[in-house]
């Protein structure tokens, strides 16, 4: 006689290998981006040419925007190798965009930051994933912030980038950001739960690894620059 699963352990079960194909393929996007990165620093040429032509960091920007838009808008009909690919250009993308820390910070810097970073997110992402208090709200207000946020960078970029007023927007933003790991994993908990075997399941996987990823990348470059100003 086969002995019956408690519906709750099967809910767990199903929970914890939605969150492990999230980190997975959000982990692959780093992994990319971290080789594309690399490889663009060891041409000059190259390096030189992305930040310096305006043209290029401007197309790249709109590139990674759209894909974010059809990612979002298209994720409950998107294929899901469609989407794991369109996930994997954008981090491809991304490598060529900040490439341009290798011009700024020593390679001990980044990846001193790069684990400091993951280790950050590591703890944040867990404490969100078995925190058991109702983050909906929260996420309202984080997301206010966040557009606040950047509204505030691109006044802060008038003043300069050593100005106190950006250097506080710097510190405020990592904040920010470990509150936004914190809340995407909560949220993504609560769609794994209700989702169950949903036809879209594997798209919205791939859409939240990509608020990860995002969360990981904005938290990596806010840390890298607090670290390089402590030196």
């Amino acid at each position: 006689m086969t002995q019956a699963i408690p519906s709750g352990a099967v809910s767990d079960t199903r929970v914890a290998r939605f969150m492990a194909q999230v980190y997975f393929i959000m982990g692959i996007g780093l992994l990319v981006t971290a080789l594309v990165s690399t490889w663009v620093a060891r041409d000059l040429q190259m390096l030189w040419r992305l930040n310096t032509n305006p043209w290029i960091g401007f197309g790249l920007f709109i590139i990674q925007i759209l894909i974010v838009v059809v990612l979002s808008v298209r994720v409950m009909n998107l294929n899901p190798g469609v989407a794991a690919l369109l996930f994997l250009i954008y981090s491809a993308l991304t490598g060529l965009t900040i490439s341009s820390i290798f011009l700024v910070y020593s390679n001990q810097q980044i990846a001193s930051v790069f684990w400091i970073t993951a280790g950050t997110f590591f703890v944040t992402s867990i404490a969100g994933f078995v925190i058991k208090i109702d983050l909906t709200k929260t996420g309202g207000i984080l997301f206010m912030l966040l557009c606040g946020w950047i509204l505030a960078w691109f006044f802060s970029l008038l003043l300069g980038p050593n100005s106190n007023f950006n250097w506080a927007l710097n510190f405020l933003g990592i904040a920010l950001f470990v509150g936004l790991t914190a809340w995407d994993t909560a949220s993504l908990k609560k769609i794994a739960q209700q989702m169950d075997t949903h036809p879209a399941r594997g798209g919205l996987i791939v859409l939240g690894a990509l608020d990860l990823y995002l969360d990981f990348i904005n938290l990596f470059l806010l840390l890298l620059r607090a670290a390089a100003r402590n030196r």
